[in-house]
């Protein structure tokens, strides 16, 4: 059974220290999402045409970030792995691997981006926001090359068991973004004011900031309490052992985080035909919905490092109670979580939104949304335990199932009808995301089981 040994000290024991992990990383997220949210208090105080800018420079960046942080996060697994597993002389190896897989990575975000122009020529946009919105990438495509090779070095020490470097570096990137912003936004002095596109410029200053204080913990703090790692020691790419795992980990897990992006940008365009009010209720659920996910996405990330820790270890118990640990610990915060925004659905719209038809149309939302956080808790967790086990692919096409088959296929016939349904309106996307993620929370506890048997029968559990 796989359950057999498993206690309720056994489980209060793996909470505690999963929040301990946790609870950094769940306040590194809160302050990146801070990031945006300070970019677009501060553009919208210039004009419109800087907030929408922002908005659409946005939902460009973000997916193109997505490739460094998809292909680079299961270094922390594989870490987390060969740490357990004592072998602490291949750290460096690993580490010198991340960062060679890096450096494509950062150019080819940085041709994206600055390649995006042609993307905006289709879009009906007046000269001015298009201008605004291309310069805004121009500028922040600078900064990603950066940025991947701190992701390398986040996911490293995050293998380790030692999230709070990121809660820091990423608080700390939260404080810098503001004066920076309100320099190159509004000008100052010799500096003259961008408007938006001056967030572009303040963003990539930060994250070249955030690589370097990430070099100074690696080289200079991590080297010297961690005795025999030789963290300076850069070693030459390796296909075979070295960057091929990564890559065989990281493709399937970067699609599997597009297809999540790419369903909710494509509803987006869809329910623009049903008017500004839909637009908004729907604009104000995801909003909450994906302040929310911050919680199961941080214990998700956790699980990835104590599920890698026990493969490593061998240990079949241990692995079973760190996994399933924390995916009931995610589950019961989900339940909370649920039962709080039914409760106090109405007082949370208002925070967003006056208007009487936007609070009336959310508030059916939020049931919705409610409703599947419980779902989305256990399917991101049991993903996170899968890629501490080195298995992404069937979690991407279980992804693509749910997101793009059950959630946006079964969504559009609910919204817009069909032979055997009258058209639901908006709610019927909502519905097909709650069905989506019931099925791959189902589908992905199959999967665990079935991999911890397979390690088993492989030996690789005892």
């Amino acid at each position: 059974m796989i359950f057999s040994h498993f206690s309720f000290s056994d489980f209060s024991h793996e909470v505690k220290r999963l929040i301990v992990i946790a609870f950094p990383i769940l306040i590194a997220q809160l302050a990146v999402a801070g990031l945006g949210v300070v970019d677009t208090i501060m553009s919208g105080r210039v004009g419109t045409d800087d907030l929408a800018a922002i908005g659409l420079g946005s939902s460009i960046l973000f997916p193109v970030m997505i490739l460094a942080l998809g292909i680079l996060m299961p270094l922390t697994p594989i870490v987390a792995k060969i740490d357990s597993k004592g072998e602490h002389q291949s750290l460096a190896m690993h580490l010198s691997q991340g960062l060679w897989l890096a450096l494509p990575l950062g150019v080819l975000m940085w041709f994206l981006l600055t390649s995006a122009d042609y993307v905006l020529d289709y879009l009906p946009l007046t000269p001015k926001v298009f201008h605004l919105t291309d310069d805004y990438l121009d500028y922040i495509a600078w900064g990603l090359p950066g940025l991947g090779l701190y992701f390398v070095y986040r996911f490293f020490w995050e293998g380790l068991s030692l999230t709070l470097p990121t809660m820091i570096i990423s608080l700390a990137a939260l404080i810098l973004n503001i004066p920076l912003n309100a320099i190159f936004i509004y000008g100052w002095g010799p500096i003259q004011a961008h408007g938006a596109a001056g967030c572009g410029i303040a963003s990539t200053l930060v994250m070249w900031g955030m690589l370097f204080a990430g070099m100074w913990y690696i080289y200079f703090k991590l080297n010297k309490q961690q005795i025999g790692l030789n963290l300076r020691l850069l070693h030459k790419p390796k296909w075979i052992g070295g960057i091929k795992p990564l890559l065989a980990l990281g493709i399937p897990n970067t699609l599997a985080q597009l297809f999540e992006v790419s369903l909710f940008s494509l509803i987006a365009l869809l329910i623009a035909q049903l008017g500004t009010v839909v637009i908004a209720a729907h604009q104000v659920t995801l909003s909450f919905s994906s302040l929310i996910f911050m919680v199961p996405l941080s214990i998700s990330l956790a699980v990835a490092i104590r599920s890698g820790q026990a493969l490593g270890k061998g240990n079949r118990q241990e692995l079973v109670t760190k996994a399933y640990s924390a995916i009931i610990f995610a589950a019961s915060v989900g339940l909370l979580t649920m039962v709080l925004t039914l409760v106090f659905r109405h007082e949370i719209v208002s925070l967003y939104n006056e208007n009487p038809q936007v609070i009336q149309l959310t508030s059916v939302l939020l049931v919705i949304a409610a409703l599947y956080q419980v779902f989305d808790a256990i399917q991101v967790t049991t993903a996170g335990a899968l890629r501490g086990l080195h298995s992404t692919q069937v979690t991407m096409w279980i992804t693509l199932v749910s997101y793009w088959g059950i959630g946006l296929g079964g969504g559009y016939m609910l919204t817009f009808g069909s032979p055997w349904n009258e058209p639901l309106g908006v709610a019927g996307f909502w519905i097909g995301i709650l069905s989506g993620l019931v099925f791959a929370a189902i589908a992905l506890q199959l999967k665990l089981v079935h991999l911890i048997r397979k390690l088993e029968r492989r030996g690789e559990l005892v």
